[in-house]
């Protein structure tokens, strides 16, 4: 008789996609009539087939990305018969900084917009998303490009996490964004004493003021001799 092939496993796993370096579900073909074996092409590497007592078996890890097209040829004395499949192996999601190198780490007053920071995502990665942000600053994705922009409006120490998004493994990216307040001044004598009168060579009152925010110091003009 002339040599037959069927599946025996799930219909599915004739066509699946996995990620790499994931096993494959095994896909299994009974040969039969005058088919005395079997062999087949178009396989990822680390996916290989095998033929035992009528049984042929296609399994294993595949260790490279792509759309593999597979072809099962029996084998025997008479016609032969053929059956075939697509493995699509997936890639890990990938991301690295293409904005200027430090912009990852930045810090910038409040109320002042920030210097974009850039993100490729690639590999088997369909977008990313991103948390730890102040307000006023977001995240988007389009292209394969991620993009961190906006004003921050609150200040304080801001550490983000931008992570992909995809069918295999998701990696991350980190960075800092450190928003400082504006400087405030408070009198902190007593009232009125920032507004005096007194005699020459006579002591005026202290006049002391509170510095905050991201005021550091201070200094002063106007002052009499």
């Amino acid at each position: 008789p002339d040599a037959s092939i069927t599946l025996t496993s799930d219909p599915a796993t004739t066509n699946q996609a996995v990620c790499i370096n994931n096993a494959i579900t095994p896909v299994i073909y009974a040969v039969s009539g005058g088919g005395t074996g079997a062999g087949v092409a178009g396989l990822p590497t680390g996916v290989t087939g095998s033929y035992s007592v009528g049984v042929f078996t296609i399994s294993g890890n595949p260790s490279v990305s792509g759309t593999f097209n597979y072809t099962i040829t029996t084998t025997g004395t008479c016609a032969q018969a053929t059956a075939t499949g697509t493995i699509i192996v997936n890639q890990n999601s990938t991301i690295s900084l293409t904005s200027g190198a430090g912009t990852n780490n930045q810090t910038r007053c409040i109320n002042t917009a920030i210097t974009n920071i850039t993100y490729s995502v690639g590999g088997g990665g369909t977008g990313a998303g991103v948390s730890g942000l102040p307000t006023g600053v977001t995240g988007s994705y389009s292209g394969g490009v991620f993009t961190i922009s906006g004003i921050p409006t609150v200040s304080g120490t801001f550490n983000y996490i931008v992570t992909t998004t995809g069918p295999c493994v998701n990696v991350s990216a980190t960075g800092t964004i450190k928003v400082n307040p504006d400087a405030v001044i408070t009198l902190t004598s007593a009232a009125g004493t920032n507004n005096q009168n007194v005699c020459v060579n006579s002591a005026i009152t202290g006049i002391t003021y509170s510095i905050t925010g991201g005021g550091t110091g201070a200094g002063v003009t106007g002052l009499p001799a």
